[in-house]
């Protein structure tokens, strides 16, 4: 039932999903202290590099597939929405299990607050061996993540209660890529998108982590109490 919800959340560009019966329910329209206002998540703006090529496994395979398709960019942008839906729905999962979990009410619109956020973020994958083996050859590297996160907490005027960038730099997010590419011909190995998918999981998570105390029940009171 989840996993339904989220993918019609990936695809609607949404970081909530509407509970406006429950918020009803709670009475989290910002009915008195003992309440949890409800809150409105924006969608993200995610500004996303990745790597070029994307899969560095069998070249000739992707040439020849940028030209039956458009080129070597549209392989590329097509890799920039796919890892961009994917986070997408990465954070919608990770937000939704703590506000409910908190009991936050998410409403679809005119919520008592508002939460918007914003991502600048560069994939970079770096070699750190090629070595020769009897019938393929093997690449090892590893993926790293690099830039910015922005978040800020509104009220219904649009007027910043709270505000936090977080340097991706410094959560020195990394997952290591191996590729088998074989000397017969037989097709490669690589695991690189799982990397960077695996790191993009691992990104949101700190990244909720670090939203966490500005997000409790209680600042979000004293948030809409201002």
């Amino acid at each position: 039932m989840r996993a339904s919800k989220l993918c019609r959340l990936a695809i609607a560009g949404l970081l909530g999903i509407g509970m406006s019966a429950q918020a009803a329910a709670q009475g989290g329209f910002w009915g008195g202290e003992e309440h949890t206002p409800s809150l409105v998540v924006a969608p993200s703006s995610i500004q996303l590099d990745v790597p070029m090529p994307v899969s560095s496994g069998n070249l000739q395979l992707m040439l020849a597939q940028a030209t039956a398709g458009g080129g070597l960019a549209e392989l590329k942008q097509q890799a920039v929405r796919g890892y961009t839906q994917y986070l997408h729905s990465e954070l919608a999962r990770e937000l939704y299990e703590y506000l409910n979990d908190e009991d936050i009410p998410l409403v679809d619109k005119d919520g008592v607050l508002n939460l918007q956020n914003s991502f600048d973020l560069k994939v970079i994958k770096h070699l750190n061996a090629m070595k020769p083996k009897d019938d393929y050859d093997l690449e090892q590297g590893k993926v790293t993540l690099t830039g910015e996160f922005r978040y800020a907490l509104t009220n219904r005027s649009g007027t910043p209660l709270r505000e936090q960038l977080v340097s991706i730099d410094d959560l020195k997010v990394q997952e290591k890529y191996l590729v088998r590419t074989y000397h017969d011909g037989r097709a490669s190995e690589d695991n690189t998108e799982e990397a960077i998918k695996k790191a993009l999981s691992e990104l949101v998570d700190e990244l909720v982590e670090s939203m966490e105390d500005n997000l409790d029940p209680d600042e979000l009171r004293a948030m809409a109490a201002m």
